[in-house]
């Protein structure tokens, strides 16, 4: 028989997913589990991956495939990207145009030519009831969906939407739904009407996420130029006594925590959020050097590791076929083992301090991912390395023991047709569609 004794449903959860994976075929072939004791628990609380909705988004479908397989392996959150400078896709009642104009851009850039436009509209969000049916889909499943909404930048498209709330007294202000990839300059204006805007946002992105204790508020990449030429941005420096427009961002970043705190809940931001003065409570996301973790958790921080130089999946693996359906962010690449190898825990740390790592995930930027096949091309195997970051205590990590367990896995992979990226370079499936037609 089966024994499973565990502190609560996850627990149970995990140790079927384990029990799954040590099915063998014994010497009659026929199928069975071997005998053992296994005594596990994991490593870190947080065992996630970004899933950037703001650029190409998945489908609803899509994305339970996604959590399917996910949960296979341990991962328990998701951090959904929903609003960006090429699209908001979230529906807000209170706020339809969000929606009916940020929800479309006029056109994309061109594969394999990323400053030529393909010249077709492309519009897509999620209703508010696919929301919740997919937040119990993951809920099942042992995942948590925690939403992004992006503040004060990565913000053109609900400027568009409502522009009243950017900097509208700047000279030649005229704000776009982005076409290309990269930073643009539309910021919200840290006012009261602004602000009142958010809230009424938020509260329906709260009641939408119940059992998410926190909400991303983003923080990264926010150009402070038209803060500088906004009489009212300054207006409002004065007033509050800010030196510069960063401690304006650090002012703009408390103003939204105290809202989202206001619903019963935490903030977590891009570690851009520190720029200014960071606020104790809320927690960062470190995908710069580890060296900031290291200043957060000593300022008293929560921190969830996610560092550019080996999570961000946006960056190819290796060698790989050529053709526009392989076009990646021109960044060097990162290998399955410097993920494997990478420890989350920055050095220099106390172990009483080390317990401020909440833990580590994959960041999955879609800027080159239109269809389910390429995302899963760029994202496997490396997020099952990551899975087993969150997890693995270190002392047990092993590469080339990690290597031959997930060679044993790549028949259940290919039997659910994932189109993985294999050593090869080649992917799995070589007749997945790579490009959105």
């Amino acid at each position: 028989g089966i024994t499973i004794s565990c502190t609560s449903p996850a627990g149970a959860f995990y140790a079927a997913q384990t029990l799954k994976q040590s099915l063998t075929k014994d010497a009659a072939g026929k199928w069975a589990i071997p005998c053992m004791t296994i005594t596990d628990s994991p490593r870190f609380t947080w065992r996630g991956i970004m899933i950037d909705s703001g650029r190409n988004p998945r489908s609803i479908e899509e994305l339970k495939t996604i959590i399917d397989l996910l949960a296979h392996y341990k991962v328990n959150t998701i951090h959904w990207h929903l609003t960006e400078d090429q699209g908001w896709r979230l529906e807000i009642k209170k706020y339809p145009k969000l929606t009916s104009i940020g929800a479309t851009r006029p056109e994309s850039p061109m594969p394999g030519n990323r400053n030529k436009g393909d010249g077709k509209p492309f519009t897509f969000f999620y209703t508010q009831k696919e929301v919740k049916e997919l937040v119990d889909y993951a809920k099942r499943r042992h995942i948590t969906i925690v939403p992004e909404i992006e503040t004060p930048g990565h913000a053109a498209a609900a400027i568009t939407a409502y522009p009243e709330f950017g900097n509208k007294d700047i000279p030649g202000y005229k704000p776009r739904v982005a076409t290309r990839w990269g930073i643009l300059p539309f910021t919200f204006s840290p006012t009261e009407p602004t602000f009142k805007f958010i809230d009424g946002i938020l509260e329906e992105v709260c009641q939408l996420f119940p059992d998410s204790p926190y909400i991303h508020i983003g923080g990264d990449e926010a150009p402070k130029q038209q803060w500088k030429n906004s009489p009212q941005a300054q207006e409002v420096m004065k007033k509050n006594g800010l030196k510069n427009e960063q401690e304006l961002q650090s002012y703009f970043i408390h103003r939204v925590e105290k809202l989202v705190n206001a619903r019963g809940k935490q903030i977590i931001g891009w570690d851009e959020i520190r720029e200014g003065g960071l606020s104790k409570t809320a927690t960062l996301m470190v995908w710069h050097d580890p060296g900031i973790a290291r200043e957060a958790i000593r300022h008293g921080n929560k921190v969830i590791m996610t560092p550019f130089e080996s999570t961000y999946l946006i960056r190819q693996e290796g060698p790989h076929p050529e053709g526009p359906e392989y076009e990646m962010a021109t960044f060097s690449t990162i290998p399955l083992q410097k993920v494997y190898n990478m420890n989350p825990i920055p050095k220099g740390l106390t172990p009483e301090q080390e317990k401020n790592i909440l833990g580590v995930q994959g960041s999955c930027w879609s800027e080159y991912m239109t269809t389910l096949a390429k995302w899963q091309y760029m994202v496997f195997p490396r997020m099952f390395a990551i899975a087993e970051l969150g997890w693995t205590q270190p002392d047990r990590k092993d590469f080339t023991d990690f290597k031959r367990r997930l060679d044993r896995h790549k028949p259940f992979l290919d039997a659910l047709k994932i189109n993985y990226r294999t050593d090869s370079g080649e992917p799995a499936q070589p007749d997945a569609k790579m490009i959105r037609e």
